[in-house]
């Protein structure tokens, strides 16, 4: 077997890996640092397992579902809230799942490094790491064994993770478990695991220290969006994306993964049990229901799904809402992100440890943002922040 799939539809799953009967796949790090599948073709028979059980070559029938509800929620704990994304579904369900000892949840954690990975959680104390967001592709490793070992032994999991990354999941399953619960996200895209410690090692050498916290989504200036904050030298400091070379030309794909621009996962049909995100855009479809503290979507795509969310109900505000609300301000319920003019120049020289990739044009800030950032700054220093209330309200009119 000498290709599994099209390089450009790899996502990194490992399934492959993880079926091969002779243990010949190992992932390694292609040039632009996303992990791929390597072949020890003298140890290979051909079987065939790899490419059939990709499931960007077979996507399980099962895991095309269609939404059957569409919800907004709010966990009603705000401290809880404050330290979640959206509006706090995820710790909500986990928090469930985790009361009856040894369920498990699986979700993407910093290592003590800032490395994503899935890990496997069985205490609620466990849970706080799995929070936030982490705008970079997470390595499953071993995770896919591991929740089937537990639920083989009929302990519930909670398992959630990038739309690939289920897809995944179910094609190493092979079937459905009735005590496994599913959560895709609403993905925008991943950069390379390379790329986030090149820009790591970046603003060490800015700031000159070791970092000692990272969030992309911290919520104590900003509330509800996102607000880059870190530590460093036991100096805290707070980011817009917008003047970040990282996180800017995340959110305007420049840095995806390949498969991420032609990702079948983007639009109606769903492969969890359910799928996550921000409510982005619902002050415009329900007013009433906003909170500048974070709102999430919740789709319900399977009865299984919709009875576990249930159970967490009592945690929650809920509204009802659609799919056409829910699509409208969220691109990737209806398509991929587009692949950006830049994105080929945006890897050039990764490799080069001596070179400064961010002065690469395609992490260039324009000035104009680096002004309207700094105009907005320093309004909120001058002006009462009844007054910025005010000006917000005339301007959304």
């Amino acid at each position: 077997m000498t290709q599994i799939t099209e390089p450009n539809k790899c996502t990194g799953c490992q399934v492959c890996r993880l079926k091969c009967p002779s243990k010949c796949i190992s992932f390694v790090a292609d040039d632009e640092g996303f992990q791929v599948p390597s072949i020890d073709e003298s140890n290979c028979t051909d079987c065939g397992l790899c490419a059939s059980n990709c499931p960007e070559n077979n996507r399980p029938e099962f895991t095309k579902r269609n939404c059957i509800k569409v919800l907004g929620a709010r966990y009603k704990n705000d401290a809880i809230l404050s330290k979640s994304a959206s509006g706090g579904v995820f710790i909500g369900i986990a928090s469930m799942v985790l009361e009856t000892p040894g369920n498990a949840v699986f979700g993407c954690a910093f290592d003590e490094n800032f490395v994503a990975r899935h890990i496997c959680v069985t205490d609620v104390k466990g849970i706080t790491p799995l929070q936030s967001s982490k705008y970079v592709q997470s390595d499953v490793g071993d995770t896919y064994v591991q929740a089937k070992d537990l639920l083989d032994k009929g302990k519930i999991v909670f398992y959630t993770g990038c739309p690939c990354q289920i897809a995944g999941l179910y094609a190493f399953l092979g079937r459905d478990y009735d005590n496994l619960l599913t959560a895709d996200l609403i993905c925008h895209g991943v950069p390379s695991p390379l790329l986030f410690k090149r820009y790591l090692d970046w603003l060490k050498k800015k700031y000159g220290g070791e970092i000692a916290y990272y969030d992309f989504r911290c919520k104590e200036r900003n509330e509800w969006g996102c607000n880059i904050k870190l530590k460093i030298k036991n100096k805290v400091m707070h980011k817009k994306p917008s003047v970040d070379p990282y996180f800017s030309s995340f959110l305007d794909n420049r840095t995806h993964r390949d498969c991420c621009y032609i990702c079948q996962y983007a639009d109606s049909r769903r492969g969890a049990d359910i799928t996550l995100g921000d409510f982005w855009g619902i002050k415009n479809v329900h007013p009433e229901f906003y909170d500048p503290r974070g709102v999430s979507v919740v789709l319900v795509s399977t009865e299984k799904g919709a009875a576990f969310f249930e159970k967490a109900y009592k945690e929650f505000d809920i509204i009802e809402s659609s799919f056409k609300n829910a699509a409208m301000s969220n691109r990737n319920l209806r398509e991929p992100s587009p692949r950006h003019a830049l994105r080929a120049a945006a890897y050039k020289g990764i490799n080069d440890e001596a070179a400064d990739i961010f002065k690469n044009p395609a992490y260039k800030i324009s000035r104009k943002t680096f002004v309207l950032i700094n105009v907005k700054e320093s309004l909120k220093l001058i002006l009462p922040r009844a007054v910025i209330k005010i000006l917000k309200a005339m301007m959304r009119r």
